[in-house]
């Protein structure tokens, strides 16, 4: 359980690094992971490639918050107490040289089987390595009977934007 959560809390913490330094060009346009591998087996460590050569779950996190173009949620923290008021503001984060066409983000709550739909965000289209801030979304999180739960976001027609979130409940 420890490492699973350590893992979890790096890759989610990577994330949040890389999509911000996005979110906040041309002022920033870069974050740079200082360990990126192990040459030797270590109990702990914030490498995200362990020895010998196993991708931790924070490299496939860097790996997606570095795509051309993605749905970002910028989240204010990683544990959220049941009956909480959720909250989060989502972002459109373009790189492309070329117009990126408008759509539909769907922004959904799940845990488990239960699934809670934020709401839907409706953008238009933006310029060239442009980014699009989006809505504040809120919503009381269900007294859910799990130890987390995840924000996926989902654009219609687009799922190679597609981001989601994984965040731990507490009592």
């Amino acid at each position: 359980t420890l490492v699973e959560r350590g893992q979890m809390l790096q890759s989610e913490g990577y994330k949040a690094i890389y999509e911000e330094a996005r979110r906040q060009k041309p002022y920033c346009s870069m974050a740079l992971n200082w360990c990126f591998n192990e040459p030797w087996p270590t109990a702990a460590n914030n490498s995200i490639i362990n020895w010998p050569n196993w991708p931790k779950p924070a490299f496939y996190a860097v790996r997606d918050a570095c795509r051309p173009v993605l749905v970002s949620a910028r989240n204010t923290q990683l544990v959220w107490r049941r009956g909480e008021l959720f909250s989060t503001q989502l972002w459109i984060l373009n790189d492309l040289y070329e117009v990126l066409d408008g759509g539909v983000v769907k922004a959904i709550l799940i845990s488990g089987n239960k699934h809670l739909e934020l709401d839907s965000w409706v953008f238009e289209g933006a310029a060239p390595n442009t980014n699009l801030e989006g809505p504040r979304l809120q919503a009381e999180l269900p007294p859910w009977r799990s130890e987390g739960f995840t924000l996926l976001l989902e654009v219609e027609g687009h799922p190679e934007y597609n981001s989601s979130y994984d965040f731990l409940l507490a009592d």
